[in-house]
């Protein structure tokens, strides 16, 4: 299960560490120093943001985005692949839920430099 930096729980409400906690439990392993919700935000956006968010996050630490639009699956996944970043991804919610999530934990891996 990844864990949260100190400094990130130090940043967020507890409704959002909620939110985290009940939506990472089933991931790989990873350390999360960065959080981003692009809920309602339409595409490019989740990308244009995780990209800005990426600058903050340390080789070998990652970063937990939250998508409502579902281009942000093909757009992220293929960003992370060009830059040589790891990624997992998952979808919460239902048929029945007017709302599904797209979930990204993006991590830095090595000294490569993101395309911009």
């Amino acid at each position: 299960m990844p864990t949260l930096c100190p400094t990130l729980i130090e940043q967020l409400d507890t409704p959002t560490l909620e939110f985290i906690h009940d939506n990472i439990k089933n991931a790989e392993d990873a350390t999360i120093s960065a959080f981003f919700d692009t809920r309602g935000m339409l595409c490019p956006m989740p990308l244009l943001k995780a990209k800005i968010a990426l600058r903050s996050v340390a080789d070998g630490e990652s970063l937990y985005l939250v998508a409502s639009d579902k281009n942000s699956q093909t757009d992220l996944v293929a960003f992370c692949q060009k830059n040589h970043m790891g990624v997992q991804t998952w979808q919460s919610g239902d048929a029945h839920n007017t709302e599904n999530c797209f979930h990204f934990i993006i991590t830095k891996i090595g000294a490569k430099k993101a395309s911009v």
